[in-house]
């Protein structure tokens, strides 16, 4: 595990948390624009057996009280399962983080789904570590760019099937924790509208809960909206952080 530091150190700080798949680098358009204004964190970190959302929650909780400075404002961004892990911590320090943004986090468990997948879970190692296979994959989530590429099929080839299904685990298993409804700070929830159905619910029940969330959804988007869209990501951000309206048809 790894830390990236971006900015000046004495600004508002934003940390951004990936997805499993890739890594840190899934943020550079992300850092690009906000480093000029906030002090930008970007974790690298690998999920297995014995480090799941929970440890990941506690671990960058516990790395963020160096940085915590008299009404310091602090921004927390996730995407997929780092949105999970982005909700976890928001339940554990309810007065820490001004803002916190959930993109296409899945937060409704699917035991059913798990009990499927799990004696598939060879084949699906299996497959990721073909190029072809790979390259397809890719393209669904938006990294298009050779440099990125190689570095998402680095960590696909990486991938032991005993941390596939601790990653499935977490990923399947992950519920709402019942502090988050005292959350009293900006929450704002994306969801593509081409992603799959099963995270509507986990949309509607996270916004339910959250007294001051807003829902934005993601015309013509599957799962992968920092990478895909990254200017309109960064726009949306960038106006909701200030407190701004959000004006679809300028977002986009």
């Amino acid at each position: 595990m790894s830390y990236s530091y971006f900015g000046n150190p004495n600004n508002p700080l934003i940390l951004f948390i990936h997805g499993a798949g890739v890594e840190g680098w899934m943020w550079d358009q992300q850092v690009d624009h906000f480093k000029h204004t906030h002090y930008c964190i970007v974790p690298t970190y690998q999920m297995d057996e014995q480090r799941g959302i929970q440890y990941w929650a506690t671990t960058f909780l516990k790395d963020l009280q160096p940085h915590m400075k008299d009404n310091r404002q602090f921004i927390l961004v996730g995407f997929s399962m780092g949105a999970q892990i982005a909700v976890q911590m928001c339940a554990e320090r309810l007065d820490m983080f001004s803002h916190v943004m959930v993109n296409s986090g899945l937060i409704d468990p699917k035991p059913v789904l798990r009990k499927i997948i799990q004696p598939l879970l060879p084949l699906f190692n299996i497959l990721p570590k073909s190029r072809w296979f790979s390259l397809k994959q890719a393209k669904e989530l938006y990294i298009t760019e050779p440099f990125y590429f190689e570095r998402y099929f680095a960590g696909a080839r990486n991938v032991r099937t005993a941390d596939l299904r601790a990653i499935m685990n977490e990923n399947l298993t992950f519920d709402l924790p019942e502090e988050i409804s005292q959350y009293s700070g900006e929450m704002l929830i994306t969801i593509g509208d081409k992603e799959e159905k099963l995270l509507t619910r986990s949309v509607d029940k996270l916004s339910h809960a959250v007294p001051k969330a807003k829902v934005f959804v993601i015309p013509d988007m599957k799962h992968g909206y920092p990478l895909g869209r990254a200017e309109s990501f960064n726009r949306l951000l960038d106006v909701w952080i200030k407190g701004e309206v959000i004006k679809e048809g300028e977002i986009m």
